[in-house]
């Protein structure tokens, strides 16, 4: 049996919350188990001073030509992101993340 694999690291200034975390270090070309690493709910983190939301979820659910998506959402209004990103690279996710996660990068919406 293969090693299930970890918890992908993410590094996040204060402020955010990890409300969901599913989300783990494979890229989709290499994982052997599409449905149970690459879902709709991989990662929500929650930044409650500024009413922020970041989503990441994977679309189709388990569907290996899927893509993730990520989201940056204010004041619960899934109708309108502040910001929409997909990529198939978990590094270029990771990234994105990171850099959403930054103030520098999200006071532009306070």
């Amino acid at each position: 049996m293969n090693k299930p694999y970890e918890i992908q690291p993410l590094r996040l200034q204060g402020g955010w919350t990890v409300e969901l975390n599913n989300f783990y270090e494979c890229e989709p070309e290499n994982c052997n188990d599409i449905d149970a690493y690459f879902v709709e709910d991989l990662l929500q983190l929650t930044n409650s001073k500024y009413n922020l939301i970041l989503d990441l979820g994977w679309y189709p659910d388990s569907d290996k030509n899927g893509t993730y998506k990520l989201f940056l959402i204010n004041d619960y209004n899934w109708e309108k992101p502040l910001e929409y990103f997909e990529s198939r690279n978990t590094k270029t996710i990771v990234d994105k993340i990171e850099y959403w996660t930054n103030y520098g990068f999200y006071q532009k919406y306070l």
